[in-house]
């Protein structure tokens, strides 16, 4: 569990050069919109959180709870989502460039980077 409550301690201490961030809880529709928190990994985190429009470039969600979170027209360039709830997560417009989604739990599936492709319309 960590002490950091709001964005604006989130921001401070990300500023001051943290990237790991365990036990976060933002699940009352905090907003990251617009933010580039690239290079930060959270793990064990529970978001129900707003990342559009962020900068998401190398970041990591590891067994973690993002169930609900927008991450439409977001950078997800090289992130990493692993062992994550994703259930009625967004992406509209996102770029998944080199994206690992792998091991994830939505509505009793386990879903990986092909299911994630198919689901939210990024197939080629």
């Amino acid at each position: 569990m960590t002490n950091i409550k709001t964005i604006e301690e989130f921001i401070d201490h990300y500023k001051k050069g943290q990237r790991l961030f365990i036990g976060l809880e933002f699940e009352n529709g905090e907003s990251f919109s617009g933010l580039d928190i690239s290079g930060a990994t959270f793990k064990n985190c529970w978001f129900c959180a707003d990342f559009s429009k962020s900068t998401l470039t190398d970041c990591k969600f590891i067994d973690s709870n993002i169930k609900t979170s927008n991450f439409s027209n977001s950078n997800l360039t090289r992130a990493e989502i692993k062992g994550c709830s994703v259930e009625s997560t967004e992406y509209n417009g996102a770029v998944i460039t080199d994206l690992k989604f792998e091991n994830n739990f939505a509505y009793g599936n386990i879903l990986n980077i092909t299911e994630f492709k198919h689901i939210y319309g990024f197939e080629e």
